[in-house]
């Protein structure tokens, strides 16, 4: 047999991993940022009053003001998000007025907000930030008790339309008697009907499988529950995005979402639901290791802000510049192949020991994370054969976290007879670029 072209190897070799495209069509509706997983940073626990001084006060939960917003998107820039590629810039629950105004459109908060939400949203534009609004399916949203979308779909979309904002995120409280698969498709109606490219994030917590039908109505669907800052928490929501089936693992402007990362946070930060950020740094490293190779949207709530003197300054943590601005782990989420997905061991997430998870890259590369959920060190390992590789292919390998090339292997990762320590609750996050001149020989 003739060789095969060093292009065609590689497809050949990733073919198991190509067949995970999700089987329902993608809703491109042109919304910006949305072909990729969103990258980007939320409010959540992240503003507070007073700012930027000189009495500034430590961030509140779910707070948010024109000032506080608008030094925040200069920060965005100063701490160094967008060189990294972030562009996503989010308001949750805390930017609308209790009451509609008198012809039952929604307001924001008149106090917090004098000159109204245009001028902020042109100012995050004005920065080439993506701007995005929270609302509630339900009579009221879920932490403020401000008046929800229900019934008001064309108003609100309206609303959100005219004031340029490029992502609504729509909660799932208050929602007695309405059924997710019917209702989220009036809002996303609503908002391509105004004629804005706008992205429209699902939030059901993952109950009604919105991997299922959310890819013709929405660019993203919360996955999962709710995400804090802990070790227990993170854990949980790898399990619950673990278990959705492959096809549906998500690709193109139809991503599964696993909510908020909290890296790095600890007391600077507001504290979500009453949880204080308590995990290690190699906790926060996991929780950014796994939403990158499982292709869950980025958006990290965390004060992008020091006022701890009464003025602030921007600024995040030594170990969130560690975590958030690797940009060679961000390349693994921000690629545009199906998401990635458990290769091994054959007994699942059930099974104790280091999990394998894989996930193809554009340029016939692929990402590897041998994740390790339990409490005490685990041997690590990957053979090639499990990304649908032959036996005896060879790949140069690097350690994404170490930012190290750890040199050619052929057939696994490490040698034969060798395993990787893999310490609790860790993830190590490798990239394997296979050889092509040899695999021309292993696959004639």
């Amino acid at each position: 047999m003739a060789p095969r072209s060093s292009a065609a190897l590689l497809l050949l070799a990733l073919a198991p991993l190509l067949l995970l495209a999700p089987r329902a069509a993608a809703l491109d509706n042109g919304a910006p940022n949305s072909k990729r997983p969103p990258l980007g940073w939320s409010s959540w626990v992240a503003l507070g009053e007073g700012w930027p001084g000189p009495d500034a006060k430590h961030p509140s939960f779910d707070f948010c003001d024109e000032a506080s917003v608008r030094a925040s998107v200069d920060a965005f820039h100063d701490v160094g998000l967008w060189q990294a590629g972030y562009r996503h810039f989010h308001l949750d629950d805390c930017w609308a007025d209790l009451e509609r105004n008198a012809t039952g459109f929604l307001q924001v908060e008149r106090d917090h907000f004098p000159n109204g939400m245009k001028p902020v949203v042109d100012y995050a534009h004005s920065k080439g930030l993506t701007f995005g609004l929270y609302t509630c399916a339900g009579t009221y949203t879920c932490v403020g008790k401000r008046p929800g979308s229900k019934d008001h779909w064309d108003q609100d979309a309206a609303v959100f339309a005219e004031w340029g904002v490029d992502v609504v995120k729509m909660d799932w409280c208050n929602t007695e008697g309405m059924v997710p698969e019917e209702t989220y498709p009036k809002m996303a109606a609503a908002l391509n009907r105004t004629g804005r490219r706008i992205h429209f994030n699902m939030c059901e917590w993952g109950r009604d499988d919105p991997w299922k039908w959310g890819p013709a109505t929405a660019q993203s669907w919360r996955a999962t529950g709710d995400h804090e800052g802990t070790w227990a928490s993170t854990k949980s929501i790898i399990e619950q995005r673990t278990a959705i089936p492959a096809e549906h693992g998500g690709g193109p402007y139809a991503w599964n979402d696993m909510d908020m990362l909290e890296s790095g946070n600890y007391k600077q930060a507001a504290h979500a639901n009453g949880k204080e950020g308590n995990m290690t740094g190699v906790e926060y490293k996991t929780e950014f290791s796994m939403w990158a190779i499982l292709a869950s949207p980025m958006v990290v709530t965390t004060p992008l802000l020091n006022c701890s003197t009464g003025t602030c300054t921007p600024s995040i943590t030594e170990l969130q510049r560690e975590i958030l601005l690797n940009t060679e782990v961000i390349a693994i989420n921000q690629d545009v192949t199906p998401a990635g997905r458990l290769l091994g061991p054959a007994g699942g997430m059930k099974e104790h020991g280091v999990k394998v998870f894989g996930r193809q890259l554009s340029g016939g590369m692929a990402a590897v994370a041998l994740y390790n959920p339990e409490d005490a060190a685990a041997p690590g390992a990957v053979d090639f054969e499990l990304l649908g590789w032959p036996s005896g292919a060879t790949a140069a390998v690097r350690d994404l976290w170490a930012h190290k090339d750890l040199g050619v292997f052929r057939g696994r990762f490490p040698e034969e007879g060798r395993t990787l320590p893999v310490p609790a609750h860790a993830t190590v996050v490798l990239r394997l670029t296979p050889s092509a001149d040899e695999g021309a020989e292993l696959l004639v």
